[in-house]
């Protein structure tokens, strides 16, 4: 949901606080933000989609060089007294009247626009001849013109109603001033329930604001959602931040989820076009025999062939067959079989780590896939901050802190309980290693065999553990792997002291035998 002119009403009743105070102060956070220092506190207007103005108690994060904007407002209306904060109707458009003696000793009247329009947002400064001086956002439309000495024109729909002033509400059609889609349909449940005059006199009377779960999406709404659960603020701005902050964690997380996801896909289609590689490069070294043998009887024959040629046919002494030898027409015959000897020795050379490599790579691309599959279930920001704390250790991500001391995330793996035994699922390779590796030698270690997936532990406390309590950790195992769709997933379980970390594997890659294993569909 958009900042609507409902919730600006309260932020800006809320920032009437600061009526009276002097502006010690302007700057811009970023280019899009300015933000007013005043004698009690901090004033920001956010001037992108969402767009929005708040209280804050303390000063953010500055840059070092002040932005020209601000550089503008702080030469004009620093040290300037608000006169007062007012709302354009119930629209997205308010100002803050200012008095201040400029440069010239002369007392100035000015107004500072903001226009909270998300992408069209701005924040304009005006004279006393109603023309702009500057603004954040300068241009040129067919309506109106945003260049300094310009008339200014607000972007304000008089005939918008506001339902404050106006009880003939009943066409729910009508275009309502301030109202985005959400709050104008909650806004006729509330008076359905109740009254006019009672949303009128409950706005009015409270600064409270409340947000909620609303299709699926956390919103905020300047009223009470009478058919929701709601959490109440008694000032819009704490709700706003935590409005914010919500949707700041979220979209941090889904931002990171796709960086972190994007990186190993890449990693996986660079390791595996090495390895299609690599398995060609063993073709030819099934070749060595047989370029051998063509080289052994080029030699032999090589008194017979003096001229150029692509091909010579000879006989193989130890079967009587002809062979044919393909040759370079470009290179004498002799020349032909020192580029057949020189190959043979880069096989031979190549076959001595070709082997080691493709044991290598593939062991890279299983753990890739697991990393991946790690990725693909997470749900929870400390989770992946673990993951990516993972991937850099394993140098797939760049580390851009490394003068910096990381907070290192302590993540908890899913814990159930069934029957009286605990059960632990890992949710990522830091996690499997953990949950694994603490665990007791009796315990039962589950995983889905031969595909990507969680380490399961089943607490045994040195009991036996009944078939059904194995079956509910075999699903758990199956639902947390690769397999989560199929209708049936191979469960490979056997005790812990059976299950080994080979010196150098990577982060949730094990070793297992004595196993059994079980077939079960995903929970």
């Amino acid at each position: 949901m958009p900042i609507d002119g409902l919730l600006l009403n309260k932020l800006i009743r809320e920032a009437q606080i600061f009526e009276g105070e002097k502006i010690r102060n302007i700057y811009q956070p970023v280019n899009d933000e300015v933000l007013l220092q005043l004698q009690s506190g901090f004033l920001l207007f956010v001037l992108k989609n969402p767009s929005y103005l708040i209280k804050l108690e303390s000063k953010p994060n500055m840059p070092d060089t002040p932005q020209n904007f601000s550089m503008f407002l702080r030469k004009k209306i620093k040290n300037a007294k608000i006169i007062k904060i007012e709302q354009l109707g119930l629209d997205r458009i308010g100002y803050i009247e200012l008095s201040v003696i400029d440069e010239t000793f002369e007392l100035r009247n000015y107004k500072l626009y903001f226009e909270l329009m998300g992408r069209n947002s701005n924040i304009l400064l005006i004279d006393e001849e109603n023309k702009i001086m500057d603004a954040l956002k300068k241009g040129v439309s067919p309506k109106r013109s945003i260049m300094p000495g310009a008339k200014y024109i607000p972007f304000y729909k008089r005939e918008y109603i506001n339902i404050l002033e106006n009880e003939n509400l009943y066409d729910l059609n009508q275009p309502f001033m301030g109202f985005s889609k959400i709050s104008k349909n909650l806004f006729y449940e509330y008076i359905e329930k109740y009254d006019y005059i009672s949303f009128v006199s409950e706005f009015l009377d409270n600064l409270n604001v409340y947000t909620f779960e609303y299709n699926g999406k956390k919103e905020i709404l300047a009223f009470k959602p009478v058919n929701f659960k709601y959490d109440e603020f008694q000032n819009p701005s704490e709700g706003l931040l935590n409005f914010f902050e919500l949707q700041s964690m979220n979209s941090r997380f889904l931002e990171l989820k796709k960086r972190l996801e994007k990186t190993v896909i890449k990693e996986i289609e660079k390791y595996e076009r090495l390895y299609k590689k690599l398995k060609n490069e063993e073709k030819e070294i099934r070749e060595i025999p047989d370029l051998e043998k063509k080289g052994r009887l080029l030699q032999a024959y090589l008194y017979q062939f003096k001229e150029k040629t692509d091909f010579v046919v000879v006989e193989d002494w130890e079967t009587g067959e002809k062979i044919k030898i393909n040759l370079n027409p470009l290179k004498t015959p002799n020349e032909n079989l020192q580029v057949i000897f020189k190959k043979v020795h880069k096989l031979k050379s190549k076959e001595i780590h070709l082997k080691e490599r493709i044991k290598i790579t593939k062991k890279m691309i299983d753990y890739l896939y697991q990393l991946w599959q790690s990725i693909d279930f997470v749900e929870d920001i400390e989770t992946l901050m673990e993951i990516k704390e993972e991937m850099i250790q394993e140098k797939i991500l760049q580390d851009k802190t490394k003068n910096k001391r990381r907070k290192r995330s302590n993540s908890k793996p899913y814990e159930f309980e069934f029957n009286g035994f605990k059960i632990f699922v890992g949710k990522n390779n830091i996690q499997n290693d953990k949950i694994t590796r603490e665990a007791d030698r009796e315990d039962i270690w589950m995983h889905a065999q031969g595909i990507p997936g969680a380490h399961v532990i089943i607490k045994t406390n040195k009991k036996e553990v009944p078939m059904e309590v194995l079956l509910f950790g075999a699903k758990l195992a199956a639902k947390y792997s690769k397999g989560r769709y199929s209708s049936k997933v191979s469960i490979d379980y056997t005790m812990k002291k059976y299950v080994w970390k080979p010196k150098g594997s990577k982060p949730g890659m094990v070793l297992y035998n004595n196993f059994k294993t079980l077939y079960v569909e995903p929970i």
